[in-house]
């Protein structure tokens, strides 16, 4: 079983191979899930890949940010590079990027990135299907889940044990892409779930995770035949690596004899290279009960106090925890998540506080961590070890031809030459979850209802299914982003039955769901904004497997909307234009006590949970709504306009929906307008 581990930069590389990781996942300057870590540029992989090769370690490139329309051009010089280059895979996200590399560079392999929400059985079958040598799994997913999907599929598993814990489903996150433009499907995300927020008046982190720890599971996990165990982390430091790449080293080399011994040091190990309070995540649980704790900070690190007061260069905090010289510090707004990092280099006592050395930008009332204890040291600085790699090894020849790169840059362009003809009617897609809605509304010409398939709608849809068939011809069943992997038979049975009761049209929310419709049933098939499409390589991928409508990611601008459109004939493209979009969707439930809360950012905006099927989401009191750029839109040749009303008020939806069309209220922009970074 692989030990696979984060690096940001050279420092930790070179930490990471020395404490015995067996492979290293790094970034580029671009197309990086982690844009704020320092990342590598293509130059300095030349050589840093033939360094790890002649130690035997392997190394994947992380190219698993979405990319725009606009980014192509460099998607495909770097494309080139990483051919000659030749790293052991490359982790992608867009389905264009994959598109991109299985066809003309085939010779890479290619890994799923957690961010494409492999979250069932179904989702790790179609990856596969498509061409995937290894699939990241879901962090929601439980042992025994897990040991489920090894035992039904030979695709190479890899499982995150150790970092980082995100409230929401990878790649189903759009809160910090909705808050400020800055979206974490492209690698800045500026975690709005680590806020301080309010529920009826009072105060927490209620969607702050911990880090995860599956240390005492590695045992089972290497049993069950995992291929691959992952521990988060390009944006840590060095001796974090160092540290935790030896903890777990320690106890998958154990014997069984071994076993306890090691496991006694690797905690003492992991308790001195920091981070944030731990817990065992989704492992043992589908519901754990310390993943959060609202009342505790969930920084990045071992919580030390506030900072009371200033004076010149010093701070002033009672002491929560032990701290000493060479320890690395991180002070944290409380409210907005802002930090700042330093080694302490002085400490005193006055009275009950301890006073420490601390950067002009910490300021009174700011949170303070460890996040690094002294006495971890890797003992090389970055540019001495960059240095050291570069003496050791012959860096592989990056020269590329020109006409190589204009070759594959006139092949991208070619797979959007399928243009359709513009002027086409415009069409509204209606998606509601009830039943009784579709059967009590009247809906204007050109609509194509969308109805949700849920565990509760089911019965419903089955009830009154002839009126509804004779109603709607064009009804829609929208398979959910998120199927649990005990939900997958009810789902499975539930398609084959609808499929027979003449459903042919089906709108899917997630890769896996080409798994659960039946192959040769000839479906008319859409896909929701789930996908997360942006380029049009992504939207050939999904054309030649028999996708006919494709929902275009709401994180778009309106530069990236108006260069994909002329790009791809805009005939099969669908915008949403209205929505309560959910910015975060979990398998957690808000530890309140309550039903019905009013969840209140540090900003004063205002968002409630909902949950169903399990599923936790998380929406904004203000809509999504592009009702006043229809026009603009339109312009563009995209005429297939999505209006989700799940989770409106009826008097609401009276005021958007009527006979003779359709008529939206102003509301958010997302980053329409603003931009999208």
């Amino acid at each position: 079983m692989e030990i696979l581990a984060p690096v940001g930069n050279f420092e930790s590389f070179f930490a990471a191979l020395e404490k015995g990781a067996d492979a290293v996942y790094l970034g580029l300057k671009s197309f990086s899930a982690r844009a704020f870590a320092r990342n590598f540029s293509l130059e300095e992989l030349s050589y840093m890949v033939p360094y790890a090769h002649k130690r035997h370690k392997k190394v994947f490139v992380a190219l698993n940010s979405i990319i725009k329309e606009t980014e192509l051009n460099e998607l495909c010089e770097t494309a080139t590079s990483l051919s000659q280059i030749k790293p052991d895979a490359i982790i992608v996200q867009d389905l264009g990027v994959f598109f991109l590399f299985k066809n003309r560079f085939p010779h890479l392999r290619l890994h799923a990135s957690t961010l494409m929400a492999a979250h069932n059985l179904a989702g790790v079958r179609a990856l596969s299907q498509l061409g995937f040598k290894r699939i990241v799994l879901a962090r929601e997913l439980t042992l025994e889940e897990i040991t489920a999907i090894r035992q039904a599929t030979k695709a190479e598993l890899e499982v995150f044990v150790h970092g980082a814990l995100c409230f929401s489903y990878s790649g189903l996150c759009l809160a910090s892409s909705y808050l400020g433009g800055y979206s974490s499907l492209r690698g800045k995300c500026r975690q709005p779930c680590r806020f301080l927020y309010k529920i009826n008046g009072q105060k927490g982190y209620f969607l702050s995770c911990g880090d995860l720890c599956g240390l005492e599971l590695v045992p089972r996990l290497k049993e069950i035949g995992i291929d691959s165990i992952k521990i988060e982390g390009r944006m840590k430091s060095a001796e974090y690596v160092a540290s935790v790449v030896e903890a777990y080293r320690l106890v998958r080399d154990a014997s069984l004899k071994e076993l306890p011994a090691a496991l006694q040091y690797a905690r003492s190990i992991i308790q001195k290279a920091g981070g944030r309070r731990l817990t065992t995540g989704f492992f043992l649980s589908s519901q754990p009960q310390d993943v959060i704790s609202p009342s505790s900070p969930s920084g990045f690190g071992a919580f030390l106090g506030r900072v009371i007061k200033k004076e010149n260069d010093q701070i002033f905090f009672v002491s929560e925890a032990d701290v000493n010289i060479g320890d690395r510090l991180r002070a944290q707004s409380e409210t907005l998540g802002k930090g700042i990092s330093w080694k302490v280099t002085t400490i005193n006592q006055q009275n009950e506080m301890k006073v420490i050395n601390a950067p002009q930008a910490v300021e009174p009332g700011y949170l303070l961590f460890r996040v690094i204890s002294q006495g971890i040291n890797v003992g090389k600085s970055d540019k001495k070890i960059k240095e050291k790699i570069k003496k050791e090894v012959r860096p592989i020849d990056l020269k590329i031809s020109p006409e190589v790169c204009k070759r594959l840059k006139q092949w991208a362009r070619a797979q959007a030459l399928n243009l359709t003809p513009k002027g086409h009617k415009e069409t509204w897609w209606i998606k509601h979850e009830q039943v009784e809605f579709f059967l009590d509304y009247h809906f204007p010409p050109n609509t194509v209802p969308i109805l949700s398939l849920t565990m509760h709608s089911y019965s419903a849809l089955i009830h009154h299914v002839r009126r509804l068939q004779k109603k709607l011809p064009l009804l829609t069943l929208n398979l959910p982003a998120v199927i649990l992997p005990a939900e997958l038979p009810f789902f499975k049975q539930a398609v084959r039955n609808l499929v027979k009761l003449g459903f042919k049209r089906w709108h899917l929310g997630n890769i896996g769901h080409l798994e659960i419709l039946p192959k040769d049933a000839r479906l008319i098939l859409s896909a929701d904004y789930t996908f997360n499409l942006s380029n049009h390589l992504a939207l050939r991928l999904l054309k030649d497997i028999g996708v006919q409508y494709l929902t275009l990611s709401p994180e778009m601008d309106k530069m990236c909307l108006k260069v994909l459109s002329k790009s791809w004939g805009t005939k099969d493209l669908i915008m949403l234009v209205y929505a309560r979009l959910p910015i975060f969707t979990s398998r957690l439930s808000l530890k309140t006590g309550k039903k019905d809360v009013c969840l209140v950012s540090p900003l004063g905006e205002r968002y409630y949970p909902l949950i169903r099927d399990q599923i936790t989401y998380i929406l904004p009191e203000n809509p999504f709504s592009l009702g006043k750029y229809l026009e603009e839109l339109k312009e563009m040749g995209i005429t297939n306009f999505c209006v989700d009303l799940r989770f409106q008020l009826k008097k609401q939806i009276r005021k958007i929906l009527k006979r003779r069309g359709i008529s939206l209220p102003q509301g958010h922009l997302f980053n329409y307008k603003r931009g999208w970074k």
